[in-house]
Formats: C-alpha cells, sequence, structure tokens
C-alpha cells in the first residue's frame, strides 16, 4: 500500500528539483557548456548540425527522389518532404539522446554517489532537459523553413506543448531506469543503442504511417514515440488541431512512466555505493 501511495505521489521529482533548483541550474548550465568546449565553432554547432541535415535531407528527398508525402497541397511543395520528416527526427531525437547518454550516466558520475549529500535522482533529469534544450535549436530551424518553404506557419503551433511534455515526461522515466539497471547491468548502453535504433525505423519518420499495411499497423502504433510524432506535425506543419482525447491519453501514459522511473531510480540508488 505504501508503495502505491508513493507511486502516485506526483508531487515528488517537482519537489526535488524546486528544493535544490540552484544546483539542478548550475549542473544544467555545465552540461550545455560542455557539449561543444574545446570545439572551434562552439554553441554554433547547436545550429550547424540540424541545418545541414535538413539541407541534405532536401537535396536528397526533395529534389533527386522526388518524394511526396500525401497530405494535400503539402505535396505540390518540393520542400515538404524533408521538413515533415524533420519533424520527426526532431521529436525522436529528443528521446534517442536522453535513452542513449543515461546508459552510463551513474558510472560516468562515480565521484557524486560516494556524496551522501548529493541528490542523484537530477542527473538523469538534467540530461532529459539538456536535449531539450539542444532541441529547441532544432525546432527554430523548423519554424524558419517552414515560414520560407511552406509560406506558411498556424497558431496550432502554440500547441506543441500537448506533445512536447508527454515526450519529456517518457524521456525522463526511461532516462531515470535506464541509468539505474546501468549501474548494475554494464551491457545496458549497449541493449539501449539497438533498442533505440530498432525504435527510429519504428517510428513514421521517414515515411507516412499510411503506407503501412494495416495489419502491421498495430506495431507501430504501440510504439508511444509514433502517435507523439504525428499529432506533433498537425500542429507544427499540417495547421490542425490535436486529437485531445489521444494527447490525454498520451499525458497520463508518459506520466505513468516517468512515475515508475523516478521509483525504481530511487528505490535502486541505495546500493550504487557498493556496486561503484
Amino acid at each position: 500500500m505504501s508503495a502505491l501511495l508513493r507511486l502516485l505521489d506526483l508531487t515528488a521529482a517537482p519537489r526535488l528539483v524546486w528544493r535544490h533548483r540552484g544546483l539542478f541550474c548550475q549542473l544544467l548550465r555545465r552540461n550545455i557548456a560542455a557539449r561543444y568546449r574545446g570545439s572551434v565553432l562552439g554553441i554554433i554547432w547547436c545550429f550547424a548540425h540540424p541545418l545541414l541535415m535538413l539541407a541534405v535531407y532536401s537535396f536528397v528527398f526533395g529534389i533527386i527522389f522526388q518524394s511526396r508525402w500525401g497530405v494535400g497541397t503539402l505535396d505540390d511543395n518540393r520542400a515538404a518532404f524533408p521538413l515533415i520528416m524533420f519533424c520527426g527526427l526532431t521529436m525522436f531525437n529528443i528521446f534517442a539522446e536522453s535513452c542513449n547518454t543515461a546508459g552510463n550516466l551513474i558510472v560516468q558520475q562515480a565521484n557524486l554517489v560516494k556524496k551522501v549529500i548529493f541528490p542523484l535522482e537530477l542527473l538523469p533529469l538534467i540530461t532529459v532537459c539538456t536535449s531539450f534544450v539542444f532541441g529547441l535549436a532544432w525546432f527554430l530551424l523548423l519554424s524558419a523553413g517552414a515560414l520560407c518553404f511552406l509560406e506558411t506557419t498556424s497558431w496550432t503551433m502554440l500547441l506543441l506543448p500537448l506533445t512536447l511534455l508527454p515526450l519529456l515526461l517518457l524521456s525522463a522515466g526511461l532516462a531515470c531506469l535506464i541509468s539505474a539497471l546501468g549501474v548494475y547491468l554494464r551491457d545496458i548502453p549497449q541493449l539501449v543503442a539497438v533498442v533505440v535504433h530498432i525504435l527510429f525505423f519504428m517510428t513514421p519518420i521517414f515515411y507516412p504511417l499510411s503506407l503501412v499495411p494495416e495489419r502491421l499497423r498495430v506495431l507501430l502504433l504501440c510504439n508511444p514515440l509514433t502517435p507523439i510524432v504525428e499529432e506533433s506535425r498537425k500542429l507544427f506543419l499540417y495547421g490542425m488541431q490535436p486529437d485531445y482525447g489521444l494527447c490525454l491519453l498520451l499525458l497520463l501514459l508518459s506520466l505513468l512512466a516517468f512515475q515508475l522511473g523516478f521509483r525504481c531510480f530511487v528505490k535502486m540508488k541505495k546500493g550504487f555505493a557498493d556496486v561503484l
């Protein structure tokens, strides 16, 4: 009964972050600064990397293959396909980077584990926030691309938090679980990399969901990233309102995933010092 009550305590993580907000912000700034420390271009890479990827996708899929997504008037625009694809890639990249980084997160911070007063629960949360901060650069470029090439913007872009919040909660929950398991099972980073790679192809990023045969489509819909990506495209590029019922379901499921991951981390962190 007590375990169920702890699981239902949705304020535990927010209280922890607020109580250590100074430390949280300091570590977040450190992670952001460390990403491109020592490089010539520095923070410019935050925009240069996705911009180069968008340029390559536009050339390959928009000019060479002349691919079409099958979304009304957008099909008449060669830039539509790479932008639609880039939107899915932007959402997936936040998730993938959070999970891939979490595998060795605690092992690489072994010196902090032995500090009794240090709140280790902050580390996976900071990892997800770091991925989100760099993901904002991708969204800025996506917005500029939609404005320049599609020549359209919509107020529905303001509703993006309806899909972004479930994505962040899901990523945070899995990051907590993966980082905790990574202390006990050193194969976790390799396993996570394989699973994330599989999810990349099981998420409709490079292809529309309508191309998948109906008997197999249910497999993709079991992947929570699929509705997140699909609804994000509706909001950001198609100018359509989301399926509010689906967004609510995604929020509840992702919140449950976060609570489970966070509680597993709290439970398993008691043995970190002994293992490390």
